[in-house]
């Protein structure tokens, strides 16, 4: 199936169908399990619409607990925590078959200006020197056509450009691991909220995959039990998710079975919006 950025959009916006409940409709493709970036997206969604418009999300903080079934609707429940002078509060349940899936809180606030500053912006590899999503796919199709759970739906809602081929044979492990890449919805975004929900779609890419490239290993190898734990994100800036933006992410740390990943989305002039950081199931069957 092939869908584009309105489609894509209205997967991710939940319906309201009662009080403090939203339902979800997972994106069409392949996949043994949903995507963990709709859920995140869909629970923000959720709660965006149980807080004032003058609020904007900060940060989430979420625990993926069961694999998602791709054939059933997801329900989010949305409890109000608090709702303060400058910042709202928000916990968000994913249901699937009356059992919960994910856990998130969400945090909004009322946009302020502060002390700023930021590290300093990575070397942006050139767009002209990635591969396409597309490509890769396409490589991976040839080379592993026994894959065939992991082909994904045939979308143009967002262009994508990855630095690093996530690897269809095994890569040369890295003392360094790290990888990146450049991303931007293919269309125009009418809704300032729209924007959050797409980068928080974006920002499980690839994500878990960092750790393991300090190992022998990818995602895809079939002795490979992989999946995301927790899942955080940041924003610190409003951002236009139909310019280019920058996703550079790395591992500092993988051991007692689970590898740790930071990220960061940069703008093309180098300013640092959003952050992220998520721990993932990394086990290799003997």
């Amino acid at each position: 199936m092939n869908f584009d950025l309105e489609q894509l959009l209205q997967h991710l916006i939940v319906k309201p169908i009662g009080a403090g409940l939203y339902r979800g409709h997972n994106l069409p493709g392949e996949r043994k399990a949903v995507f963990g970036g709709q859920v995140v997206a869909q629970a923000l969604s959720a709660a965006i619409q149980t807080v004032d418009s003058d609020r904007q999300p900060h940060s989430l903080h979420c625990h993926f607990l069961r694999p998602g079934n791709m054939a059933v609707p997801i329900d989010f429940t949305v409890v109000v925590i608090r709702d303060g002078g400058s910042f709202s509060l928000r916990q968000v349940t994913a249901l699937q078959n009356d059992k919960i899936i994910f856990l998130a809180t969400i945090s909004f606030q009322k946009p302020e200006k502060g002390l700023r500053h930021q590290q300093t912006a990575p070397t942006m590899t050139p767009r002209e020197e990635m591969i396409s999503e597309i490509a890769f796919w396409k490589q991976v199709q040839l080379e592993r056509p026994e894959l065939t759970y992991l082909r994904p739906a045939n979308f143009t809602a967002l262009d994508i450009l990855s630095r690093f081929r996530p690897g269809v044979n095994a890569p040369e492990a890295l003392k360094d691991p790290q990888q990146s890449f450049w991303f931007r919805a293919n269309g125009n975004i009418s809704e300032q909220s729209h924007h959050f929900l797409i980068v928080a779609f974006q920002s499980d890419l690839l994500f878990l995959n960092t750790a393991f490239h300090a190992h022998p290993h990818t995602l895809i190898d079939p002795q490979v039990q992989a999946a995301s734990l927790d899942h955080c994100l940041w924003f610190y800036s409003e951002m236009d998710a139909s310019e280019w933006l920058y996703y550079d992410m790395h591992s500092p740390v993988s051991d007692g079975g689970r590898g740790l990943n930071h990220g960061y989305f940069y703008t093309e002039s180098g300013r640092l919006v959003a952050a992220t950081a998520q721990e993932g199931l990394m086990r290799v069957k003997k």
